[in-house]
């Protein structure tokens, strides 16, 4: 009999249902009744992680994870679970912290239960193999080689390196294939009897938390979860006496582990820093980084107070310490140029200790000046500890202000934020679960019983006293850092010790901090050396941007006062079309929140072009550079103004790209409206064009160009030159560089201007959410009255556009058209190479009926089908069983073309989206050339297995994926940038007049449309889709390979033995090793145009779409050309620190 336990406290926008147990073996089970899903998701939470490891089998809980995936006595194929979930719209992953391992999946509902039948089985008896011991251990090994070059991880093993090694933190929690060693079969026996001691001893019912969330109904969800759980038995594990060697390993790692869940009681403190290191604080760290940065972190040890989240005094002093308005550390150092940016929190944490740290971003200034950055950081605290005295003494209530206005945003918040998916939800909540049980684990941090009365005075004061020079490490991280630390250390300077850490080999400089420097950070004494006046710091003001009204809005009907994500989304209203613009305006009847969102988009071709003699607007690629910068300067300028608003839950963005300027706002309805106009006037009046906010962006943006190649995963730099040869019209990062390093202020005062002053402008903006259409009208004239003051126009005077400025770009690869790319990764630590495959239909994506012909629709639903399809068979074979690599991906992407003729300087607003399959590899194990090999056979056999599945099997494909595609938004920001991206790229298209008040043919039902050709397919289409984009046959295929150290680039002369390696019979091959030959080679390329180009009787046939702006463009095969020889590095239409296209690759365990 399972007992009941209490139901959580939810707020008052959740309208699920919830229902917690506790098995009677202890498993805790916590039901959620969503009845506006249409996806099941699933949590198992088990209470333990990495601190209970053995020290000599470092990284054993994280292999459990790993092998509890690979089958059960009753699902013994170690990729059913897998293959169960992608061929039912699901996805699965786990991981692993230092105190939890959590376990998660989610899939359509309507096949939820044997899903769940197949996750509960990995617990109730999986198999845990010795091939698959064998196998797995090589999956870690992989992910901990992705790791080595990522700064974070680095930094984090220099911490534990500096931890007392006797604290359990300090364990290397990944492992890799020397700590679980399986070289022999004598060491793989000892390994795999680790992992069955490990999950004997933890892997105990009383240890397991279960969220199970659905559209089913509370006490189904609950049978299915009892029936399955409640068979998980406590596994026997020997007396003291009666273990074997590798059991007493594994019971005695297991006393390094604190007590987690909220039915333990708290543990005493445990120190990190024990000995020298303690006894030397303040002490110096200096850290080398692969990227370019300029960091300078102070780390203060102190004690945990997680199991008292709404009177956490920690979370209290992180909201002042890092608060950015008027008297705080950051407004400060900014004003005077030596940070750009701050924040404060917990560094790492656990039930015994927290490290907290506030962290700054220093501009070479601020670098040159560290110690008195430091300086002002501690002056704060001291005026913290001062106002915290007055508070004692009753001669203040200033903190007790801020404490009630604290409390009174997070009920806000708490009452007013609906839930998102369950595949986040549940693993979240399952975790919460066990830290603060089922009754608080959603409200527990929403300070819902808080308010000045309630202020922990003297939690606070105590927790303060942390904050001191005699209780830091300092560490500085950067590369002129390094260089300081190391002449210091290798000229034998006092105290400087050159250390390397065991697990990533990465080296670091411990030192102490001269006794001056530590008495002018202690004491409130003058400086001449100080960077600022401490009398500059104050307690921040109250918070004017607290919502004043929760109010639905008056227009609302009563049924929509409800939540009812069920309902289909309505398209927005064109409110305004003229010679201004077009205004379009939804009022929100979904969500039921005082919430909206504000988009403006100012089409400006002067954001990215330069206008010519002859009035044409070119592609300039140092003018991009200088709106990227404008666009970062600008907010750094605006945070001490809009860090309230933040705070407040209102957030904005203005970028300048190649459409014009963007700035969207959301948040609370009646402050949006406010914020939204305050922003563009402070971006049109240009008062940010400072010289402190203009030499820290320049400074960042040459530093992260400059670091570019040398700091980057291999297969990020594999998309990197695919898209530098499909999308790109710049030269190379080095151009980039150069071009970056000759802006001056001026430049920019000038750049600014010219796009405030261009007087040929046309606004698209959508408003959306909690507000009337009075408003949004409002909205959009106090906007375009904006424009014309900044303009010196009105709107009967504005000129037409000459140019709808859009510079999304894809090149059109031909059929029968393979090129390779290959590149040496400059990056000194990356050990793997990278495989990057990337198939290119020959047909327009589909964009919507009307706009595209029917061809495109088959197209594009076929790729999107056979991408679903394709995802987990790859990854079994690559991943699972060849072991190539931790991260092995497929996945369907998505490009945008348009071109401005060569022969008109007006553009033909049309926009193409391309269609891309891609897949990816990263892999130390083989040779990208031999990767490459290894994705073709695969590819060759999954053609043979489409011929081969059963119609069912492709039937449940079909209705997973077009199910996905009907999925109900849940919120209404993604609600808003979904419309607002069919606005942006196909308005132009759409209003070729200016009629008021026209029916839009904007295409918002694409997916719907997708879902129902989708369903349609037949076996037969499939293949031919396949072979059409994947067929060696008619294929336009790209292969861009990077090397890293362990394979490196060695055939500099001619690349004849790499053609065939992925020829299988296409007629070219391009193979790339110098960057400027890239670009040769693309100025040959096409632009993909609304045309197809498809093979037919070896020759090229277009077929055109019922709307073709851009003409034809087929072409003649391009003959053969291999292209030999070392690189130099390049840009692929990066601005700044951004790539090109935000990938949705995958790789889950």
């Amino acid at each position: 009999m399972a007992t009941p336990l209490p139901k959580p406290i939810k707020g008052q926008a959740d309208w699920r249902d919830y229902q917690a147990v506790q098995l009677e073996n202890g498993v805790t089970v916590l039901a959620i009744h969503d009845k506006e899903s249409k996806m099941t998701a699933m949590s198992c939470c088990v209470n333990v992680g990495a601190s209970a490891d053995p020290r000599s089998l470092s990284g054993l809980a994280h292999f459990v994870e790993h092998m509890c995936f690979l089958g059960s006595s009753k699902y013994p194929g170690e990729n059913e679970y897998k293959r169960y979930l992608a061929s039912h719209g699901g996805r699965s992953n786990a991981s692993t912290s230092m105190h939890l391992t959590n376990y998660k999946f989610e899939v359509l509902a309507e096949h939820a239960e044997k899903a769940i039948d197949i996750f509960s089985n990995f617990f109730i008896d999986p198999l845990f193999t010795s091939s698959g011991t064998i196998r797995e251990v090589q999956a870690v090994d992989s992910e901990n080689s992705k790791n080595l070059v990522a700064d974070g991880r680095r930094r984090l093993q220099i911490l534990k390196d500096l931890v007392d090694p006797d604290h359990y933190y300090s364990k290397f929690s990944t492992g890799n294939s020397k700590t679980l060693d399986t070289s022999d079969e004598a060491k793989s026996e000892y390994t795999r009897s680790a992992l069955l001691a490990f999950h004997a001893k933890h892997y105990m019912p009383e240890n397991f938390i279960v969220v199970v969330a659905g559209p089913q109904p509370l006490e189904t969800l609950q049978d299915w979860i009892a029936s399955r759980f409640s068979r998980i038995e406590a596994k026997s594990f020997p007396s003291t006496g009666h273990m074997s060697d590798v059991e007493r390993l594994v019971a005695e790692a297991a006393k390094d582990a604190p007590p987690y869940s909220f039915k333990e009681p708290t543990p005493e403190h445990n120190s990190l820093f024990e000995g020298s290191i303690k006894s030397s604080m303040p002490l110096l760290l200096t850290t080398k980084p692969l990227r370019s940065m300029r960091k300078l972190v102070l780390m203060f040890p102190m004690k945990s107070d997680r199991k008292n989240p709404d009177k956490s005094p920690s979370s209290f002093l992180s909201h002042l310490l890092g608060h950015e308005g008027k008297g705080s550390i950051f407004a400060a150092l900014q004003t005077q140029g030596m940070i750009s940016s701050l924040s404060s929190g917990a560094r790492t944490s656990g039930p015994d200790f927290k490290l907290f740290s506030i962290d700054l971003e220093l501009t070479e200034k601020g670098e040159e000046h560290w110690e008195q950055v430091t300086e002002t950081v501690f002056a704060y605290c001291r005026m913290l500890n001062k106002e915290l005295e007055k508070e004692s003494k009753d001669e203040s209530k200033e903190m007790r202000r801020i404490w009630e206005e604290q409390s009174k945003l997070d009920k806000i918040f708490f009452d007013q934020t609906s839930p998102g998916g369950a595949y986040s939800y549940a693993p979240n909540l399952s975790e919460r679960v066990n830290a603060y049980g089922t009754k608080e684990c959603l409200s527990a941090g929403s300070m819902l019983n808080e308010d000045a009365g309630t202020f922990p005075l003297d939690s606070v004061i105590e927790t303060a006293k942390f904050l001191v020079p005699d209780n830091c490490l300092v560490e500085r991280c950067s590369a002129k850092a390094w260089e300081e630390a190391e002449k210091n250390a290798d000229s034998g300077s006092f105290g400087f010790e050159r250390k390397t850490e065991q697990w990533y080999d990465v080296e670091y400089i411990v030192a102490p901090i001269a006794a001056e420097t530590t008495k002018a950070w202690s004491e409130d004494v003058p400086n001449s050396k100080s960077a600022n006046d401490s009398t500059e710091l104050r307690l921040p003001s109250e918070n004017r941007y607290i919502p004043r009204s929760l109010d639905l809005c008056e227009e609302l009907p009563e049924e929509a006062r409800v939540p009812r994500i069920e309902k289909p989304i309505d398209p927005p209203n064109l409110l305004i079309n003229n010679e201004a613009g077009r205004l379009y305006h939804r009022l929100d009847d979904r969500y039921a929140l005082p919430k909206s969102s504000v988009i403006v988009l100012i089409r400006n071709a002067a954001t990215v072009h330069k206008k010519a003699n002859d009035g044409k607007w070119d592609y300039d690629g140092k003018t991009g550079l200088m709106s990227t910068m404008l666009s970062v300067m600008f907010s750094q300028a605006m945070a001490q103004e809009t860090y309230d608003a933040d705070l407040a839950g209102l957030d904005y963005n203005l970028s300048l790209g190649p459409s014009g300027v963007k700035l969207h706002c959301y948040g609370f309805s009646d402050r949006v409206p406010d914020l939204a106009t305050t922003v563009l006037e402070n971006f049109l009046a240009g008062d940010f064009l400072k010289d402190a906010y203009f030499v820290s962006t320049k400074d960042r943006l040459v530093r992260g160009l400059d670091t570019f190649f040398s700091s980057r995963r291999a297969d990020s730099l594999g998309i990197y030159y695919r898209d530098a040869l499909l999308a790109s019209k710049d030269g190379s990062i080095n151009d980039s560089l150069l071009q970056t390093k000759d802006i001056d202020m001026d430049a920019l005062r000038e750049h600014h201007k010219s796009i405030v002053e261009n007087k040929e402008v046309l606004l698209d903006c959508l408003f959306t959410g909690n507000v009337s259409a009075m408003t949004a009208k409002s909205l959009f004239s106090d906007v375009d009255a904006t424009i014309c003051r900044a303009t010196g126009s009105s709107l009967e005077a504005r000129p037409s556009l000459s140019f709808v400025p859009a510079t999304d770009l894809e090149r059109r690869v031909m059929p029968q058209e393979d090129i390779e790319l290959h590149f040496q990764s400059e990056n000194p630590q990356e050990e793997n190479g990278a495989v990057v495959f990337t198939y290119q239909s020959p047909f327009p994506s589909f964009r919507g009926k009307g706009l595209s012909h029917d061809s495109s629709l088959k197209s594009t639903s076929a790729m999107r089908l056979l991408c679903h399809m394709l995802r987990e068979p790859l990854f079994d074979e690559l991943r699972t069983k060849q072991q190539l690599g931790y991260i092995v991906s497929s996945y369907y992407d998505r490009g945008f073309s348009a071109r401005q003729p060569d022969d008109d300087k007006v553009l033909d607003p049309s926009m193409v989206p391309v269609d891309f399959i891609t897949i990816s590899v990263l892999s130390r194990k083989l040779p990208p050339i031999d990767i490459a090999t290894r994705i073709d056979e695969f590819l060759e056999q999954f053609r043979n297995s489409l011929h081969e599945m059963p119609e069912s099997e492709i039937r449940d494909h079909a209705d997973a994926l077009s199910k996905k595609l009907l999925k109900p938004i849940q919120k209404l920001l993604t609600e808003s940038n979904t419309h607002f991206g069919k606005i942006h790229r196909f308005a132009p298209e759409c209003f070729s007049t200016t009629d008021e008040g026209k029916s839009e043919p904007l295409p918002w039902k694409t997916d719907e449309d997708l879902a129902e050709c989708i369903q349609s397919l037949s076996r037969a289409e499939l293949v031919e889709t396949w072979d059409r984009i994947i067929g060696p046959a008619s294929r336009a295929r790209i292969v861009s390979c990077v090397y890293g150290n362990t394979f490196p680039l060695t055939d500099k002369s001619n690349g004849g033995g790499l053609m065939s390696s992925f020829g299988l019979g296409s007629r070219s091959a391009k193979i790339t090793n110098d960057f400027s030959k890239l670009v040769n080679y693309r100025q040959r390329m096409g632009v993909f145009n609304n045309q197809a180009t498809v093979v037919s009787k070896r020759s090229y046939s277009s077929i055109a779409s019922p709307r073709n702006f851009l003409g034809s463009s087929s072409s003649k095969l391009t003959s053969t050309i291999p292209i030999v020889g070392m690189g130099v590095v390049g840009v692929a239409g990066m601005v700044g620190w951004t790539m090109m296209r935000n990938q949705k690759a995958t790789s889950s365990k």
